[in-house]
């Protein structure tokens, strides 16, 4: 009885094993059309890199985005899961499949390949590929933009993208059309396009002949030009405060070599022509006077003051100073103004000779006076010798 009851337990446990073996076998090459069991999870491993640690995406990716170095796939299958880099060789390397080149495919057909090179050993229908973080890359940006230079944008950056990082538009930029260099071709586009590494962006200026420079508080703001508009509106649409403090501006116009300075208040009757520079200045500008006037130094500059009223200001007479012989220094150089109608620049210097009078007064009191001396040497001498 114990002999019949050991040989039954016997074959029960042989028929145990080979129901178990041969279901493993049906797990490890599933029927097409049939559920699998879940794959052996030593198959592929998940990856503990922490640089390929990635980033979840916001928004649909682009079936058409090229794969690069530095992009990031995870694939999936039941109870696996691994994340794999785009090595700069342009390779992804998944474990017991080898190497799979990847690079400068688009999206559709990378998954497609990837695919094709797992299918001999699991059914596609239990393949998950996804690109779940994009690389980053280097743009140039040139042009009308605040900042231009390179850029760091990410994959599936556009045009539109690369100039925000630029700074954004300038106020002179024509957006009407962008042009795009890449690999020795230049595409002029005004759609939003996606950017490839090493791209070149170039935004271009409006006729550069049609603006007007802004100078205020150490920047420059270059604007369009607008026929009959009034300087008040640049200044508007320029966003400069007034008040800040401003109490004088100066017009230069650089194809005539002229400066013209006007008073803040005048600003909302003076239409600047092309190409002007206009700056805002919040110090009061000086005329310096010199010379035979009674104060000697700075007189704040006044746009209707000619060399005479300046000269006024400072306290001389027709006795004291040579009115004919006044001279005007400007930048170092001495230039011939009139006195009475010339215009006077701020940090011009007036000198007012001494008047003929003034001169021989002088002479006369030191010859006077050396006369004295001498007179008093004499008398001493012939003290001394009595």
């Amino acid at each position: 009885m114990i002999k019949f009851f050991a040989l039954f337990l016997f074959f029960a446990f042989s028929f145990a094993n080979a129901t178990e073996s041969a279901g493993s076998l049906m797990a490890s090459s599933p029927a097409i059309g049939t559920l699998p069991r879940f794959y052996d999870d030593q198959l592929i491993r998940q990856s503990n890199v922490i640089t390929q640690t990635p980033v979840n995406l916001e928004g649909p990716i682009d079936s058409n985005y090229i794969i690069g170095p530095g992009d990031f796939f995870e694939i999936l299958i039941p109870n696996a899961r691994e994340i794999v880099q785009v090595s700069p060789e342009g390779t992804i390397a998944i474990y017991d499949f080898g190497l799979i080149k990847v690079s400068d495919l688009e999206l559709f057909e990378a998954k497609q390949l990837i695919l094709e090179r797992m299918k001999n050993r699991y059914d596609k229908r239990f393949i998950g590929i996804h690109l779940v973080q994009l690389r980053k890359y280097l743009v140039n940006v040139q042009g009308a933009v605040w900042s231009p230079g390179q850029v760091t944008v990410s994959g599936q950056a556009k045009a539109r993208e690369a100039v925000y990082s630029a700074g954004h538009y300038k106020p002179t930029a024509n957006r009407d059309s962008i042009y795009i260099h890449r690999k020795g071709e230049t595409i002029a586009t005004t759609e939003d396009i996606l950017l490839q590494a090493g791209d070149i962006i170039e935004v271009p200026h409006k006729e550069w002949r049609q603006t007007i420079d802004l100078i205020y508080a150490g920047r420059t703001l270059t604007v369009p030009y607008i026929p009959n508009r009034i300087l008040r509106e640049y200044v508007k649409e320029a966003g400069i405060n007034m008040d800040k403090g401003y109490v004088q501006v100066s017009m230069k116009k650089p194809e005539y070599n002229f400066t013209k300075w006007i008073s803040i208040e005048q600003i909302d009757r003076i239409v600047p022509d092309p190409l002007d520079e206009i700056e805002f200045h919040m110090q009061m500008p000086f005329v310096y006077v010199g010379g035979a006037v009674l104060a000697v130094g700075k007189v704040p500059y006044d746009p209707s003051m000619s060399a005479a009223d300046y000269v006024a200001a400072s306290g001389v007479s027709i006795i004291t100073g040579d009115f004919s012989r006044v001279s005007v220094l400007r930048n170092g150089k001495r230039v011939s103004v009139d006195w009475a109608k010339g215009e006077i620049l701020p940090g011009d210097f007036i000198e007012i000779p001494r008047s003929r009078y003034e001169q021989i007064k002088d002479v006369t009191f030191f010859f006077s006076s050396l006369l004295a001396v001498a007179s008093t040497a004499i008398t001493i001498y012939l003290v001394a010798q009595q």
